[in-house]
Order: C-alpha cells, then sequence, then structure tokens
C-alpha cells in the first residue's frame, strides 16, 4: 500500500514536469500566408511570409506602365536604372525567398504555420492563423510523440 501512496504522486509530478518542460519549448516558427489571412501573435514568429507579396510588388510596379508594348519595355528599362529600383529588387527578392522555403518545405495551402525543433522532423499546422493556438497544438503532438 505504501508503494501505490507514494508511485501516483511521483508519476503525476513527473508528468507534469514533462509537460512543463515541453511548453518552455522555443522552436523556430516560421508562417507562410497571404495578405487574405491576419496573422495573430506575430511576435512569437522568426519568420513570416506573404506568398502572394511577389504579385503585389509586380502589379505596383507595373501598374503605371503604358498598354503599348513598345511604350512600356522602354519604361521597364528606364525603371531598371533608376534609383529607386535597388529597392524595389530588394523587396522582389524578398519575396521570392518565401517562395523558394515554402516549395523547400512542401507547404501545400496557406495558412501555414511551420515549427522546427531540434532532432524534430519538421511539422505544419494547416489552417491556423492564431501562432499561440497552433503552437499549442504542435506542443500537443510533441508530447504525444516522446511517449
Amino acid at each position: 500500500m505504501y508503494f501505490k501512496r507514494t508511485l501516483y504522486p511521483l508519476a503525476l509530478l513527473l508528468l507534469y514536469q514533462q509537460s512543463a518542460v515541453a511548453s518552455e519549448l522555443n522552436p523556430i516558427i516560421t508562417v507562410y500566408t497571404t495578405s487574405n489571412y491576419a496573422i495573430s501573435h506575430q511576435e512569437m514568429v522568426t519568420n513570416i511570409y506573404f506568398l502572394d507579396q511577389v504579385e503585389r510588388i509586380e502589379d505596383e510596379i507595373s501598374r503605371d506602365f503604358n498598354t503599348n508594348p513598345m511604350i512600356a519595355e522602354q519604361q521597364a528599362r528606364d525603371l531598371f536604372n533608376s534609383p529607386q529600383w535597388k529597392m524595389q529588387e530588394k523587396q522582389l527578392l524578398s519575396a521570392y525567398q518565401g517562395i523558394i522555403s515554402s516549395w523547400q518545405h512542401g507547404i501545400k495551402k496557406v495558412p501555414a504555420i511551420l515549427f522546427e525543433y531540434e532532432n524534430v522532423p519538421a511539422t505544419v499546422v494547416y489552417g491556423e492563423t492564431n501562432v499561440l493556438s497552433a503552437k499549442q497544438h504542435w506542443l500537443a503532438w510533441f508530447d504525444q510523440q516522446r511517449q
């Protein structure tokens, strides 16, 4: 009887400690989304990529181009030689970085929140816009994997 009375509280304490340790984990969190979704708790995120950003930047760049292809081509050349192009080029490179990252991680749809943690396979939570809630789902999955 003594054994059971000391074993149960010890087991509960051990389970509590494991769950407390899991809640303190700080994985790398990357969000893949579009401008259609409002992401909450962005302060928890390491990287956030708006996968429609390339299209938005290209639309912004080309919106003032003439409909005549010859004139539009000259306008594009002028833009590429302008000082403002360096900033727009940098924005485009950053936007493409998100697309490349999503391909590399096999992201299928948005919103997607990717969790990366040492010695654990990268894990994605789809359809969630609340990073805190997604992390809680990931922590539950993480705890389940350790059992």
